[in-house]
């Protein structure tokens, strides 16, 4: 593990921190180390399923690369809330679904070399609530879209679904499939 040196929080919103290490390496050298930090426990990613098959995802306006992207929905966890529970809220909040069953599919850092949480993933199941008029305008959210599996694998295989957590939890949901 490597020394650190000196540490500073250069920017904190209270959503968000930037953190700056120095640190020294076993070998002797020295280096920074930047990450950004959310000031939330945990993120979430749902994989919601509705009774026909079809997989549920929100549009949304992600302003960094000034695009809208499909995704999964998922959010942010709130102190005091398992990672169920946050969830079930996230799911009900972008897409309007309320899952009849609610699977744990694993735990991911979506980047570590830049991002310090964890992202829960779950897959919802039978989820009911469907309503292609949804939106969430406090999170971009525009529509809400449902696609049968493989016109979403269609999509993936096409550059067309690019959110990288999307990729890690319909990968994760697939493998999980199999091995079920």
């Amino acid at each position: 593990m490597p020394e650190v040196l000196s540490s500073d929080s250069p920017y904190d919103d209270g959503w968000v921190r930037l953190n700056r290490d120095e640190v020294r390496f076993p070998d002797g050298s020295e280096g920074r180390r930047v990450w950004l930090e959310l000031q939330f426990p945990f993120v979430c990613n749902i994989v919601p399923t509705l009774p026909s098959g079809d997989i549920v995802f929100v549009e949304v306006y992600r302003h960094p690369i000034k695009r809208w992207l499909l995704e999964l929905p998922g959010g942010l966890g709130e102190n005091g809330e398992t990672p169920d529970q946050a969830a079930i809220r996230e799911l009900k909040e972008e897409s309007g679904l309320t899952p009849g069953r609610l699977t744990r599919l694993g735990v991911v850092n979506v980047d570590p070399g830049l991002l310090a949480h964890d992202t829960h993933v779950f897959r919802a199941e039978d989820c009911t609530g469907w309503n292609a008029d949804h939106s969430e305008l406090e999170d971009q959210i525009r529509r809400v879209v449902s696609l049968p599996r493989a016109e979403a694998e269609r999509r993936v295989a096409a550059g067309e679904i690019v959110h990288g957590p999307t990729l890690i939890a319909l990968y994760l949901d697939s493998m999980i499939e199999r091995i079920d």
